[in-house]
């Protein structure tokens, strides 16, 4: 016998409206997608189903092409904030306050462990579009020998260009078990702000760790 699906699950508040004699032992507060709290595991964004691309520094840059979206591995933890400029005025003749709203300042940062792959420096940049610019020598981003890809030399001209980058999350469950799409944003125009990595005894990897002050946030339309 087939399970009624909208028998197993408890109903919400928010589906029963408004009430001060809500039901808080037998509800739930509000509805979660067609399948209730009890597949929260599966209709939840979680890290598994999360990641980062990196790719030229606008949206636009991509033209559609996909290819020039590169994933990045071995991420450990990201943070993200948006800081708006709030100020709180008052007027004489009254003790109430008020507010406007003045520019908004967004960072990311995020640590990645150090491997035989590009670190952290590199792939983010990997596919930013350079001018002709002078990385020669000292100014080099990092040596061409035993590995290319590791490059650690902040001060080196090719860190000096922006970049973007896609944050995608996805569910575990739905859209025929390849997860459901709860957001993607790119950020445009990301240059780095700091970068760090420390070596202890008692620490299995090293971790770089990465500062990002970005221009804007772009939300991008994408299928199941």
């Amino acid at each position: 016998m087939a399970i009624n699906k909208a028998d197993d699950k408890l109903g919400t508040t928010k589906e029963a409206g408004y009430s001060t004699a809500w039901d808080w032992k037998g509800e739930y507060v509000s509805p979660l997608g067609e399948d209730g709290y009890e597949r929260f595991s599966q209709f939840s964004a979680t890290p598994d189903t999360t990641v980062i691309f990196a790719g030229p520094a606008r949206f636009t840059g991509l033209g559609g092409n996909t290819a020039d979206l590169v994933p990045i591995g071995l991420v450990d933890g990201i943070q993200f904030q948006s800081s708006p400029q709030l100020q709180r005025l008052f007027e004489i003749g009254s003790n109430r306050s008020f507010f406007t709203r003045g520019k908004t300042a967004s960072t990311i940062s995020f640590s990645k462990m150090l491997a035989d792959q590009a670190n952290i420096l590199k792939a983010l940049t990997n596919n930013a579009y350079r001018p002709e610019m002078n990385t020669d020598g000292p100014k080099s981003p990092g040596a061409d020998s035993p590995n290319p890809d590791i490059m650690m030399n902040m001060d080196s001209e090719y860190f000096s260009v922006p970049f973007g980058l896609m944050l995608l999350m996805k569910t575990r469950g739905g859209n025929g078990g390849n997860g459901k799409i709860l957001s993607a944003s790119y950020l445009e125009y990301c240059m780095f702000s700091g970068y760090q990595f420390s070596i202890t005894s008692q620490t299995p990897v090293i971790m770089e760790n990465i500062g990002i002050e970005f221009d804007r946030m772009v939300p991008v339309s994408l299928t199941n």
